[in-house]
């Protein structure tokens, strides 16, 4: 009798192409974030699971943007691994930018285009997929695997990840691998945090002929954004094992993104993404607004930020600031059980070496990571993400399909062994 990796090798080898055709099929359905109705694509893989034979459910918290959550158990109690991934996708623009239907789905030379097809439809089918192929065993698998679809990643919304953990909280599991883009060679363990301010300089104003007699709201501005562009050092004493799988990852990381990716992620960073002031060009300026982003890198408590933050705003009179939200980085162990088991099956499966990373950009596995559940982010490279002729590798998306189920898979049966 095949053992149960036997047996899913066995299954996959015969039924990876179908990965391909399911993210084709999720591209079909458009679900752009805002406005974030993902009704159409839920019901698509309601449906796709209950076909598949997969027990599922649509859970409605908004009734724009319901979630699916999928759910096989095994023979036999044991390890809980999630699967995570988000429906709704950023805003197509201008259609006249894209050489192919955004929502068409099409293949071009081994590329298949579309809006989301990297963020992260093709993420999105290799987790679905890979629960329908574990569905297959299922009588060999002693565990459970749950898989959660869900909307208003794109916006961090609280209709999603943060609702089902919220009001499930049994699918936190006891492991999460989650599909956003992160390349083949990439196994992404955390990200950096994020801290958002809205900073606020008022001043009397005046007619634009006395600017000189007056004080401006936006130069005073200019001068506190001055001040905050020169990040103390402090902010970037991370700790040396997240240093070190930086470094090792350098070469590649900078390979895939750009270069100075590495530094990048090493150091922390500022923002302004938003800024308004000012009524008229004859008037001094009474009141501008900016919002900025900053990021820090695992390990820097974010206390240094803003007692850092504040004491510089505490040098301009004119000025003042309020926290609009933050999410703290969040990293999982990088000798956890969980990052090895990934990085051995995505190995064997590339026949090259793969790295343990952590990203710029944010993903709901920090959700999880919050509540102390190990995490990992994998998926196909992304290219031309939320622009025009967004795009994947087709056949890279059956690399990630045996690299996710067989995680999953390995996960539960080592923890079992434990």
């Amino acid at each position: 009798m095949l053992s149960a990796e036997e047996k899913l090798i066995q299954i996959i080898s015969k039924e990876e192409e179908e990965v391909i055709h399911l993210c084709q099929e999720l591209v079909r359905r458009p679900s752009e974030d805002p406005p974030g109705d993902t009704r159409e694509i839920a019901d698509y893989i309601n449906n796709y699971f209950k076909s598949s034979g997969v027990d599922c459910e649509i859970i409605s918290p908004h009734h724009e943007k319901p979630n699916v959550v999928a759910t096989i158990k095994g023979s036999r109690p044991g390890p809980h691994v999630v699967f995570n991934g988000h429906m709704d996708t950023f805003p197509v623009g201008d259609p006249k930018g894209w050489n192919y239907d955004p929502f068409g789905g099409d293949i071009v030379d081994g590329l298949l285009y579309g809006r989301g097809s990297s963020d992260m439809k093709g993420g999105l089918a290799s987790c679905i997929y890979s629960a329908v192929l574990l569905n297959q065993i299922k009588d060999q698998i002693e565990g459970t695997i749950s898989v959660t679809c869900v909307s208003d990643e794109e916006v961090f919304g609280p209709w999603g990840s943060k609702y089902l953990l919220e009001k499930l909280p049994i699918l936190h599991g006891d492991a999460l691998i989650n599909g956003e883009p992160s390349s083949l060679d990439n196994i992404r363990i955390g990200e950096k945090g994020q801290y958002w301010f809205k900073f606020i300089s008022k001043s009397q104003g005046g007619h634009g002929a006395y600017s000189a007699l007056k004080i401006s709201a936006i130069t005073e501005m200019i001068e506190l954004i001055n001040d905050l562009k020169n990040l103390p050092e402090e902010l970037n004493n991370l700790p040396e094992i997240y240093r070190l799988i930086m470094e090792e990852a350098r070469v590649n990381y900078d390979s895939l993104l750009c270069h100075g990716a590495t530094d990048a992620a090493l150091s922390a960073s500022i923002n302004v993404g938003v800024i308004n002031g000012g009524l008229s060009v004859n008037m001094v300026p009474e009141k501008c607004v900016a919002e900025m982003d900053f990021r820090l890198p695992p390990g820097i408590p974010n206390g240094i930020l803003n007692n850092w933050i504040e004491e510089i705003v505490s040098r301009h009179p004119y000025c003042s600031v309020e926290e609009i939200d933050s999410q703290d980085a969040q990293i999982t162990d990088p000798n956890h059980m969980l990052v090895k088991i990934a990085k051995n099956v995505a190995e064997e499966t590339l026949g090259r070496r793969i790295y343990k990373t952590f990203s710029l950009g944010g993903t709901e596995a920090r959700l999880w990571r919050k509540s102390g559940v190990p995490a990992i982010t994998y998926g196909p490279n992304h290219h031309n993400m939320g622009s025009p002729n967004e795009h994947i590798v087709a056949d890279e998306l059956k690399k990630v399909l045996r690299v996710h189920s067989l995680t999953a898979l390995r996960y539960i049966n080592q923890k079992n062994n434990h």
